[in-house]
């Protein structure tokens, strides 16, 4: 909506209530076509589609039971991921699933100095922005949404993880970067295998 880039919470400083009053507020994609998109890819050799369920501002496509930040809640009303996976399927196309490992807008999500609107506040202030929040409650919620994601809206070929970087002289220090341990990742990959055996994860 923004139509400038999709980190543009991250280069521009955005926090988290003006982003949702300039663009959750307003959402509703017009254009929003699946079934020529699927009609268009097909005709042109495709053979897979991977769709971003939700990327690093936090906000879901699809109707997530874990979070009121979704497509439903917006003037769109409505899940845009299911028809559009549909749309792809019923071309033959195979379908993936990009999700974001980052949440900027999840009450629990910790918030570092590397990525995100808080990035440049003091070490000081970033420490009371973060009292209360926790990595391994959030790594639980990512969990659920996955398990959503992955039982709910038919056969999903491909899962792409999105995306780690670590501070590797602190690997548990979550306010200056986020890795394996920060997802819980060993967790969320045996889930995602469990769920679907043959999927392929990125």
């Amino acid at each position: 909506l923004g139509a400038r880039h999709e980190w543009l919470m991250h280069r521009e400083s955005i926090p988290v209530e003006v982003y949702e009053q300039r663009y959750f507020a307003r959402f509703d994609p017009d254009l929003y076509d699946p079934q020529r998109w699927a009609r268009a890819a097909a005709h042109a050799g495709m053979k897979y589609m991977v769709a971003t369920s939700k990327h690093h501002e936090g906000f879901c496509l699809w109707d997530s039971r874990q979070t009121g930040y979704k497509a439903p809640r917006t003037p769109a009303r409505r899940d845009l991921l299911r028809p559009m996976l549909d749309a792809f399927r019923t071309e033959g196309l195979r379908t993936g699933l990009y999700y974001s490992l980052l949440d900027w807008h999840h009450p629990d999500f910790v918030i570092d100095n590397r990525f995100g609107p808080y990035r440049d506040l003091s070490d000081e202030a970033r420490a009371r922005m973060n009292a209360g929040r926790s990595m391994p409650r959030y790594a639980a919620y990512m969990r659920k949404q996955v398990t959503e994601l992955l039982t709910q809206y038919g056969p999903i070929d491909i899962m792409w993880f999105d995306f780690s970087y670590p501070a590797p002289e602190h690997p548990d220090d979550f306010t200056r970067g986020k890795g394996r341990l920060a997802w819980e990742s060993e967790k969320l990959v045996r889930l995602a295998r469990k769920l679907r055996p043959s999927i392929i994860i990125d």
